[in-house]
């Protein structure tokens, strides 16, 4: 699949469908494309919460699923997380715990998190939630390479890609770079 869009994001934030922290009234959001079993997006799942703290009310952040290759782990990883959100309304929570104890996962311990949260071992979820997650992982996986997203962590700030470094300070600077420039071209 080839990217339609090089450097936006190919399908906008939606409140509806998207996992989502953060005001819907924030001046910057800030979308992830990335992957529990990717430890540059473990670092980055750090790097992302001193930006909530520092933004505050001011950011929103999304996450979406681009399971990296050659992971056995990635592709289960993330329907774990989709399934806890299906049917608990746990995302965020099953989100850390994954980002907490990743990249690399031991032989049955997406299961025993998932039993943290009180969710079935993977061969007994029923076969329509065991769809819908699967379906949701590859969805966001097609619309990261629509926008041009390849690796992960990739980021899009307001929508466009961000290029740059990843560690907090870098991050900040250009979210804050974003608003200036929607101040100037609202100008």
């Amino acid at each position: 699949m080839t990217s339609i869009h090089a450097d936006r994001l190919a399908r906008p934030v939606d409140p509806d469908r998207d996992h989502i922290l953060g005001s819907p009234l924030a001046d910057i959001t800030l979308v992830e494309y990335g992957s529990y079993a990717c430890g540059f997006c473990h670092t980055a799942h750090e790097v992302v919460a001193g930006l909530r703290d520092r933004f505050g009310d001011r950011m929103r952040y999304v996450f979406r699923h681009l399971p990296i290759k050659g992971s056995e782990d990635a592709v289960p990883a993330a329907e774990v997380a989709e399934y806890a959100s299906e049917t608990k309304g746990k995302f965020w929570e099953m989100h850390d715990a994954l980002m907490k104890r990743g990249p690399t996962f031991a032989p049955n311990e997406l299961d025993e998190i998932a039993a943290e949260w009180g969710l079935p071992q993977r061969q007994e979820w029923t076969a329509d939630a065991a769809a819908n997650a699967a379906a949701r992982v590859k969805e966001d996986a097609r619309g990261a390479l629509r926008s041009g997203a390849h690796v992960t962590p990739t980021f899009f700030i307001n929508g466009r890609r961000y290029e740059g470094a990843w560690d907090e300070g870098a991050l900040a600077e250009a979210m804050l770079g974003s608003l200036g420039h929607r101040v100037q071209a609202a100008a």
